[in-house]
């Protein structure tokens, strides 16, 4: 299998800013998670793991973006998006649609840090209401986001041909 080559590009302010934002949002849901249950319930410290794990992976893949998708370049399945990649062969385009494209993981970073600060402001709370309509509005909403950024993102360089 060859490999591809793209050329490497850092993550726009955008995107830094949103992890930036999840960050801040993965400190304030641990701490306040730890300072409730941390000494009273050591088992429910599995939550602020699971999503600081979960944080810390996504991270690690924005950071090595590049040398995934150059090393094993079926990482990336959309299939719209690769088919108009290899017909350009083009690396800095390449690298430009890549890493728009990876941007989206950061937003990804940040409703999963939203995701974990409500989930775990009910637990403290312990007020017995339900998140589920909670959560699933930010599923749709996440979901449909997503959805619109990568139609943004394959007209912007669709239309470059």
């Amino acid at each position: 299998m060859q490999k591809m080559k793209v050329a490497h590009y850092p993550l726009s302010s955008g995107a830094r800013l949103i992890l930036l934002a999840a960050l801040i949002v993965n400190v304030l849901a641990t701490l306040a998670f730890a300072s409730s249950y941390g000494a009273a319930r050591p088992s429910l410290l599995i939550l602020p793991g699971i999503f600081l794990t979960i944080f810390a992976v996504l991270l690690l893949i924005l950071h090595f973006r590049y040398d995934l998708l150059e090393r094993y370049p079926y990482v990336v399945n959309l299939p719209a998006f690769a088919y108009r990649l290899g017909i350009q062969k083009n690396p800095k385009t390449a690298g430009i649609v890549i890493n728009r494209v990876f941007a989206v993981h950061a937003f990804a970073s940040l409703f999963l840090s939203v995701l974990y600060l409500l989930l775990s402001t009910a637990i403290i709370q312990q007020t017995g209401q339900h998140v589920l309509p909670e959560v699933l509005v930010l599923v749709v909403v996440f979901i449909a986001a997503v959805f619109l950024q990568y139609r943004r993102i394959y007209r912007s360089f669709a239309t470059k041909q």
